[in-house]
């Protein structure tokens, strides 16, 4: 048996930059300025409807800092809004703005390119499977005491 481990993780990380390095091409092309990929995950966290900061970080696996430093220049850019939360006047929502919105869809349109491209290449039944074990739920990542209980049931 080979050792899964070290073979899977290499290649997840260069589908992630493929696609990643694909929408940037793509929107610079369209005209839009590069962002990071902090700045993409914002993006596409703030897209699917996750608004508050913490929520943010905790969704993106980083600090709270680091998802308020990344937010705050988004903001300076123009692609992101802090707004008051209705729900509690402590706390900021992240929206996007127009100028984010129409970013938004350019990358849709870019994503979708993306996707069909990697169809043509790799074949439509090795994308949605792809897609389909991306999806499932993986469950909790693995840490010592999660082995430690498994062991003992």
């Amino acid at each position: 048996m080979t050792d899964q481990g070290e073979t899977i993780l290499i290649p997840l990380f260069w589908a992630f930059a493929w696609f990643d390095e694909g929408l940037q091409t793509l929107l610079r092309e369209a005209g839009w300025d590069a962002v990071s990929r902090p700045q993409t995950m914002v993006l596409i966290a703030v897209g699917q409807g996750i608004a508050r900061p913490a929520e943010i970080a905790r969704t993106l696996a980083i600090t709270r800092q680091s998802a308020g430093a990344t937010i705050a220049e988004m903001v300076a850019a123009g692609l992101i809004e802090l707004t008051t939360d209705p729900d509690d006047r402590r706390a900021k929502i992240v929206r996007i703005s127009a100028e984010g919105e129409r970013r938004r869809a350019d990358s849709r349109a870019a994503m979708t390119r993306l996707v069909d491209e990697l169809e043509q290449r790799i074949g439509k039944d090795s994308v949605a499977g792809l897609s389909a074990a991306l999806r499932r739920d993986w469950g909790p990542p693995l840490t010592v005491r999660n082995k430690i209980r498994e062991k003992q049931t």
